[in-house]
């Protein structure tokens, strides 16, 4: 029945409830009256910087928050003819000392080879540089056998240590090489450490999938030196591409 609607004489209304509900009903149909253009302009722009507001406040929680992939983030680095992807929490590269032209630096915690941490014990310095002629084992070893002592002692892990004579370049070291020919390992230590200044003062050099490879590494862990270059050469393995 319309509100508008001349009453029906057969269905007279009941009482004042009855009409009251046909109001509200009426009412209820009609549109909400709309806002006056001022007032829609305000409400726009308070949604607006609410909005502002909201976003600002995301940025900056996402800019503070502590990334936990931050550390795993690839940085790829061309050695010779050989591209990397390092995880830069391997690199050091927090100073200039990780970032070299045509080469390649890595941190490693020693003995799982992960991200060095302030529980790190000892660790591994490895650098990485195109093929040079003048690491390759051959020419290592016919360099040092020039400037050797005859004394030769054993060590364990298997290798065998030479002196190097006074005066030459090499006095104050000691090489440790491999049997029976020192072609699988040969590495030079300083006899004082603490002369050195040297965290890792032993070095190695080798040649792994057509870079050098060069290790520096504690004097201390010198008998586990299969156990280091063969899980350095994995770890090289797992960042070739």
């Amino acid at each position: 029945m319309s509100l508008y609607a001349a009453p029906d004489q057969t269905q007279p209304l009941t009482g004042a409830t009855d009409v009251a509900a046909l109001i509200r009903n009426h009412l209820k149909r009609r549109p909400a009256p709309a806002l006056p253009r001022g007032d829609r302009a305000l409400l726009k722009l308070a949604a607006a910087i609410v909005a502002l507001g909201l976003g600002g406040t995301s940025l900056a929680l996402f800019a503070t928050h502590p990334d936990p992939d931050a550390g795993t983030e690839l940085q790829v680095s061309r050695v010779g003819d050989v591209v990397l992807a390092i995880p830069r929490n391997l690199t050091g590269a927090d100073s200039d000392e990780g970032r070299l032209v045509g080469m390649a630096r890595l941190r490693l915690d020693w003995p799982n080879l992960g991200p060095v941490t302030p529980d790190t014990k000892h660790r591994l310095l490895v650098t990485l540089s195109p093929p040079d002629k003048v690491n390759e084992p051959a020419t290592q070893l016919s360099t040092y056998a020039r400037f050797l002592t005859p004394t030769v002692w054993s060590n364990p892990g298997g290798l065998v240590v030479r002196g190097f004579r006074k005066g030459s370049p090499y006095e104050g070291d000691e090489l440790y090489v491999s049997a029976p020919d020192g072609r699988g390992f040969a590495a030079r230590c300083p006899l004082e450490t603490a002369q050195s200044g040297l965290d890792e003062p032993c070095r190695v050099t080798f040649r792994h999938r057509g870079v050098d490879v060069n290790i520096r590494f504690p004097r201390a862990i010198v008998a586990d030196w299969q156990i280091m270059l063969g899980g350095v050469r994995r770890t090289l393995d797992g960042l070739m591409r």
